[in-house]
């Protein structure tokens, strides 16, 4: 397979300052895209160069083509700007990569109103203003990539964590929608589920020395950075799928749907407890896959297989390693927010 490159491409990327940000631009300009750097300036750091130069910076000192935006893209006008400043240096934008946000830890009883607020505001409402703002410029040129970033906190909970479930759920079920109506743009709209020892991860309470150790020494932003980029590339076969990448793991995650039963007029609240095995047996579930406008009363849709995500028989599974439940769950990612 020839290498995937972005000359010709502009290419935006939110909370690219440090972690896995600086990682999806950096490798972006490698391969070619001339990329806008967004990275808000916080508040205490007024008087230190900002982070978004200073990517910018290493960008071009690679021979690569960036510049600098510093809007906080929780306001409407701060999304806009981000677009505006790839507009202006550049001319058009091709690529999305919502990757800017923060984190807090509470109990759901305890969880403060205004980090909540905060919370909603950069992970949901960026995304989906930066992307509602490159939205007409996409449709316009008949051509676009959004990658999201959701969080496997978001399928299976996170303890002191449900504000952050809570938009990471939100932006996946805006990763959907916008995959269906992107469709006849030739915009495709996917999500990336990663995981990396970061200075977001870092603030986590729950980590201990040993499992930072682990975490810095496997867990890095070079084996999510590639997924990225990939997702963001012409070549990308699908639409509307979160991709997970954690410590060298690279998986599909999806939401499926049981073959259940059936049941008729006088159905009762018993009847349904009586019936569970047949409603949770997973014998033939099928993943979910996106609707065709017009036809939602059509049944669930099944999920599309790309061909090149078809394996050849000879080598079918072969290779792949297999995390369990367990140990994946142990990696729940804290997504990169800067």
């Amino acid at each position: 397979m020839s290498e995937m490159r972005f000359e010709g491409q502009v290419a935006v990327v939110t909370g690219a300052g440090r972690g896995l940000g600086r990682a999806y631009a950096t490798l972006l300009a490698q391969r070619g895209a001339k990329v806008v750097v967004n990275n808000r300036i916080r508040a205490g750091t007024e008087h230190e160069p900002p982070v978004a130069d200073e990517v910018v910076g290493l960008i071009a000192s690679a021979g690569g083509s960036a510049v600098a935006n510093t809007a906080d893209i929780s306001s409407k006008a701060g999304a806009a700007s981000v677009v505006q400043s790839a507009l202006e240096a550049f001319g058009r934008i091709d690529v999305v990569v919502n990757n800017a946000g923060i984190v807090h830890f509470h109990t759901f009883a305890d969880y403060p109103e205004d980090e909540l607020e905060e919370m909603l505001a950069i992970q949901l409402r960026a995304t989906w203003s930066v992307t509602q703002a490159a939205w007409p410029h996409l449709q316009a040129q008949g051509y676009g990539r959004v990658v999201n970033t959701v969080s496997r906190g978001a399928f299976f909970g996170d303890p002191q964590g449900a504000a952050y479930a809570t938009s990471k759920g939100a932006t996946y079920g805006l990763t959907r929608a916008l995959a269906v109506e992107g469709r006849q743009h030739g915009i495709k709209v996917n999500a990336i589920s990663p995981t990396a020892w970061t200075p977001l991860y870092a603030r986590a309470p729950d980590v201990t020395p040993e499992r930072r150790a682990m975490l810095e020494r496997d867990f890095t932003t070079a084996l999510v950075a590639p997924v990225v980029v990939a997702l963001a590339h012409r070549s990308c076969p699908f639409t509307g799928e979160v991709i997970g990448a954690a410590g060298g793991h690279v998986s599909r995650m999806y939401i499926a749907q049981t073959r259940g039963t059936h049941v008729e007029d006088g159905f009762t609240p018993e009847e349904f407890i009586g019936r569970l095995p047949e409603i949770w047996a997973q014998d033939d579930a099928i993943a979910m896959g996106l609707v065709t406008p017009g036809v939602r009363g059509s049944g669930t849709p099944v999920t599309e297989v790309p061909p090149e995500a078809r394996p050849q028989a000879s080598d079918r599974f072969a290779g792949v390693q297999r995390l369990g439940d367990a140990e994946l769950a142990g990696e729940a990612g804290r997504d990169e927010q800067v």
